[in-house]
């Protein structure tokens, strides 16, 4: 039996991954921050329909100690054994998640803003691949991005914190999938584009950007559609196979060609 982790699991996009990973027979650990009441019911739908164990963490992943609970539950619970780690838990700070103490709020300086993102990012990616690294029959490592946060797309314009952030996690993809590719472990990236995840109400309530704006950006792109979580997470899945072992070090957009557009 073959065991992710997944930060982030239990709503939107990494719900659509943990999904369709548990479809491939995978046991799931599944990181996810204040949320209890999702995570059970992730726990209880997954487990129902695919008939794999699941078990949720809970934490802010900027924690060290976040990320040192999921990796205690695959010690504990699955002999140390770990196939695959996929760090999916993201946020916009004040925006899709609770505020937390640890927490940066909206009006603070660049600083700390700037400084709670490379922890979200960067640095809990970097701390979950080195700790995987320790784990038995680890064979794949997935980051999940955003558009504009590297050199072949178009930057997002109010994405700049966040974004330079994961621009270092695809640097440290790159770069872990030359040093581990002797050990025939891949080391990739996935893109999502307009995925249809409840994110979006709090960005709409919040930020106050109009629906109609972000419904023309859809329909404007090449594939004029919103995609489902699931579509991600059948990617991911495809990675994280045997079909995917020859794949490494790449940034791969799944977003219906969104990333085209000038």
């Amino acid at each position: 039996m073959k065991t992710v982790i997944i930060t982030g699991g239990t709503r939107g996009i990494g719900l659509g991954i943990a999904k369709c990973m548990a479809q491939d027979r995978y046991n799931l650990v599944l990181g996810y921050h204040t949320n209890h009441n999702a995570a059970q019911l992730a726990q209880e739908t997954i487990e129902k329909e695919y008939g794999v164990k699941v078990i949720c963490c809970s934490g802010d992943i900027a924690l060290p100690d976040t990320m040192e609970k999921l990796f205690a539950v695959v010690r504990t619970h699955f002999n140390n054994e770990l196939t695959a780690f996929v760090h999916n838990a993201g946020l916009y700070v004040g925006i899709t998640s609770e505020s937390m103490d640890l927490q940066p709020k909206l009006d603070d300086d660049f600083e700390s803003i700037f400084d709670y993102y490379q922890k979200v990012y960067p640095r809990a990616f970097k701390r979950g691949t080195e700790l995987a690294l320790t784990c038995t029959g680890l064979r794949h490592i997935i980051a999940i991005s955003s558009p504009g946060c590297n050199c072949n797309q178009v930057p997002e314009i109010g994405y700049e914190m966040p974004g330079q952030a994961k621009a270092s996690m695809e640097f440290l993809v790159r770069v872990y999938a030359r040093k581990l590719a002797k050990e025939q472990i891949t080391v990739n990236c996935v893109i999502p584009g307009f995925i249809k995840t409840e994110a979006w109400d709090h960005i709409f309530e919040k930020i106050k950007i109009p629906r109609e704006v972000i419904k023309a950006r859809v329909q404007n792109s090449p594939m004029a559609r919103w995609a489902e979580p699931s579509e991600v997470g059948e990617v991911v899945a495809f990675l994280c196979s045997s079909r995917g072992k020859f794949i490494t070090g790449v940034a791969l957009p799944v977003d219906g060609g969104f990333h085209l557009q000038g």
